[in-house]
């Protein structure tokens, strides 16, 4: 975490404060908060996903990340290229909890027992529980739907936490657990849990790596003594990975088994009789998830390029009615993706009209400025066009736009400015 540029100090309720950091990739919040629970002051850091800045509506599940300043970066980052990159998981929050350092970090890991392998993890739950999570559903636009990661202790973390109270997050993902804890205490504290369970009331992912002697086969063991055909856990062995190399792979197999029914495949699409059938399938996963998703950019991009080339024009209209009530944050992809088409197939009057449409739902939109930019190109009114395509780069600026985007943004405008010359 080097050469952050300190650009916006925020002042937030509960005794916290924050800071808003960009590191050139993604950009990152950190906040602290004094911990009545705790007795002492916590950090953690925040990734916004991209839709998040473009307007404000929609909500967001949560991923709450153990040993935070650790697993931050590479988490964050592979959450933002599952999602709004590779359309394999809808877009997330992710709330990293700092440890301050190794010893406190493993003492709040560890589950309470009598002795001197006991820990606090029952005062870092209520901590979590009362405080963090609250502070964070007051702060951000979060959904109900909440998901806790752990790795190595982590892992134990993770899976002391679903055995004390399994409702307390919808998803549990335990990273090479280190369940050889106090001569493997936590498996039979299962036995005892389990055995006066009917089902599993929330989710639990376990992972194992070519670790010796981590008891996590022993606690699979449990699980498929009692739950041999329960479909809310699963156990995956990733036999060539370490227990360093196993977090990334685990955490996105986990994640994609979760929303397994996101990424509308090419047989799916095709099984749909009309539109109306695949808002249905979103709708669906909002009710499951208790979110307002925003529909996958990449993938609804596809799937508009199938009505739009079939000239399925009822079909587009039932997208963008059904659009408008139950997914509004993704309202001006709809009418972006549907101009870029009409744009491309040189249609510039309806371009222009389905563009601006869009402004009246989303008028820091940098994407409509810029396929203005483009229709003026077009028209050869170059003035104009320069003035859309400096509009577009201050509103992406605005809105936190990757630097990516932004890069296709200046060379757009550099293009404008040659024009200009001739």
């Amino acid at each position: 975490m080097k050469h952050f540029s300190l650009l916006l100090l925020l002042v937030i309720t509960f005794n916290t404060f924050g800071q808003f950091t960009d590191n050139a990739l993604i950009p990152v919040e950190r906040h602290s908060l004094n911990s009545s629970v705790l007795q002492e002051k916590r950090s953690f850091q925040v990734y916004l996903p991209p839709s998040y800045f473009y307007s404000d509506q929609g909500n967001f599940p949560v991923i709450y990340l153990m040993d935070g300043d650790y697993n931050f970066y590479h988490d964050s980052g592979l959450v933002e290229f599952l999602s709004s990159v590779a359309d394999k998981i809808p877009e997330m929050i992710v709330v990293a909890i700092s440890d301050k350092g190794s010893v406190k970090y493993r003492e709040y890991c560890r589950p309470n027992a009598e002795g001197s392998e006991g820990g606090s993890a029952n005062k870092f739950m209520s901590f979590l529980e009362q405080e963090l999570k609250p502070l964070v559903n007051k702060k951000y636009r979060t959904s109900s739907y909440d998901i806790l990661v752990g790795h190595s202790m982590g892992g134990l973390f993770v899976v002391n936490h679903y055995l004390e109270k399994q409702t307390a997050f919808d998803s549990f993902i335990a990273i090479d657990p280190s369940l050889w804890w106090n001569d493997y205490i936590l498996n039979k504290t299962a036995d005892t849990v389990f055995k006066n369970q009917k089902e599993l009331s929330t989710n639990l992912f376990l992972s194992l790596a070519n670790t010796k002697g981590m008891g996590v086969r022993g606690f699979v063991g449990v699980l498929d003594k009692y739950f041999p055909y329960d479909t809310n856990w699963s156990f995956t062995y990733y036999k060539d990975e370490n227990h360093g190399s196993v977090h990334m792979i685990a955490l996105k197999d986990a994640l994609i088994q979760l929303f397994k029914d996101w990424e509308v495949s090419r047989e799916k699409f095709y099984s749909f009789s009309s539109a109306k059938d695949l808002i249905n399938h979103f709708k669906k996963l909002n009710t499951d998830f208790g979110t307002k998703f925003s529909l996958p950019a990449y993938n609804f991009g596809n799937m508009m390029n199938y009505y739009y080339r079939k000239n399925l024009k009822e079909d587009i209209a039932i997208l963008e009615s059904e659009i408008k009530i139950y997914f509004p944050n993704s309202l001006d992809i709809f009418y972006c993706i549907l101009g870029g088409y009409q744009l491309e197939d040189k249609k510039y009057n309806e371009a222009e009209v389905t563009f601006k449409k869009s402004l009246e739902s989303h008028p820091n939109s940098f994407r409509v400025y810029a396929g203005l930019s483009k229709i003026y190109i077009a028209r050869k009114k170059i003035k104009e066009a320069e003035q859309a395509s400096r509009q577009a780069i201050l509103l992406a600026k605005k809105v936190k736009a990757r630097q990516w985007q932004l890069n296709e943004l200046e060379s757009n405008l550099d293009l404008i400015l040659k024009l200009s010359k001739k």
